[in-house]
């Protein structure tokens, strides 16, 4: 049986949700190491995890940006074809 394809709207829609996401993570685990760091917290241990994991939302986001980068490019070619 043949795979179904995601359009290019599913494709941007799911694309934006991520990065969103990705967004939403990284900002939300930054205020909360900013915050720990102006109450005198050492930077340690969790903080640090922490830190990193906010790190990694942005990667995440920015992982997804690419994506849909590449589904404008796609919605481009799609636009010169009709």
């Amino acid at each position: 049986m043949p795979e179904a394809t995601p359009t290019l709207r599913q494709r941007k829609i799911f694309a934006l949700t991520r990065i969103l996401g990705g967004l939403v993570a990284a900002l939300y685990l930054g205020y909360v190491v900013l915050a720990n760091l102006a109450e005198g917290r050492p930077f340690d241990g969790t903080l640090v995890f922490t830190a990193l994991v906010a790190l990694a939302g942005l990667g995440y986001a920015a992982w997804y940006l690419r994506d849909l980068q590449a589904v404008a490019r796609d919605e481009a070619a799609a636009g010169r074809k009709d």
